[in-house]
């Protein structure tokens, strides 16, 4: 970290913000919602931060921080420039998802702000180890039964089994964004998202992150994914009124 500041500071006095990175439908390249990525000019990498937070305990309250930031702009954005049916995308540690009471604490914070569970996607990120599998598990069935959408993040890169892709039986799969990258030159690459796609695109959304290049974008819909996001799509930003209008396409 760039000073000594605490993580609890950080949390009190909101000294970071969350920008949003829109995320397409591919084959007609129709903006369909945002993920929404956490931002501290304290770090570089926001990771270090959460990094930080847990070796204090602390990274409950801060990913909660960001996620109760992140529904209200949203929900502001939503309600005045984007009067149409786009999901909101969470980063939810699995240690989060554990604790017992955070299924009835992201109720009320969603409706606190008029959004209902359909709109919100929770993305499972594993940098650290899952502790209780069977209680993540628990919470994951009453999140869905709740209404809301349950992706995992970082798929190809973080160890899923395909039995824990199974069990979870997401809404969402992301596959990391290394397989992007360089996309339409690499033969293995395309096999392993081709793969992906074969097996669970019938009933799971897929997503391709880190979308950088025109010719890798190409490949992406030629192998079938159906949705995407990157730079080459649009950079994280802030939302405001100012911002481009959700209707519009690339």
């Amino acid at each position: 970290m760039k000073s000594n500041i605490a993580v609890r500071d950080i949390i009190i006095n909101q000294l970071f913000e969350n920008v949003f990175q829109p995320i397409y439908c591919l084959p007609d390249l129709q903006l369909v919602g945002y993920e929404s990525l956490f931002r501290c000019s304290f770090v570089q990498n926001p990771e270090e931060l959460f990094l930080r937070a847990n070796e204090h305990s602390n990274i409950y309250n801060i990913n909660i921080a960001s996620i109760v930031n992140s529904l209200k702009e949203f929900s502001v954005y939503y309600k005045t420039v984007c009067p149409y049916n786009a999901f909101l995308s969470l980063n939810v540690y699995s240690s989060t998802i554990e604790m017992p009471f955070f299924p009835r604490v992201l109720e009320q914070l969603s409706k606190s702000v008029s959004l209902f569970g359909q709109q919100v996607i929770l993305e499972i990120n594993e940098p650290e180890k899952i502790e209780n599998l069977d209680k993540m598990f628990d919470n994951i069935y009453l999140l869905k039964e709740l209404g809301f959408l349950i992706a995992l993040d970082g798929v190809g890169k973080n160890d899923y089994s395909l039995k824990l892709l199974i069990e979870v039986a997401p809404h969402v799969i992301k596959i990391d964004q290394s397989f992007a990258k360089n996309l339409a030159k690499d033969d293995k690459k395309q096999r392993y998202v081709s793969s992906i796609v074969q097996l669970f695109a019938e009933n799971t959304k897929i997503i391709l992150e880190g979308i950088e290049t025109e010719e890798d974008l190409r490949f992406a819909k030629l192998l079938g994914v159906p949705y995407g996001q990157g730079d080459y799509l649009g950079k994280p930003y802030k939302l405001n009124s100012a911002s481009f209008n959700c209707s519009e396409s690339m």
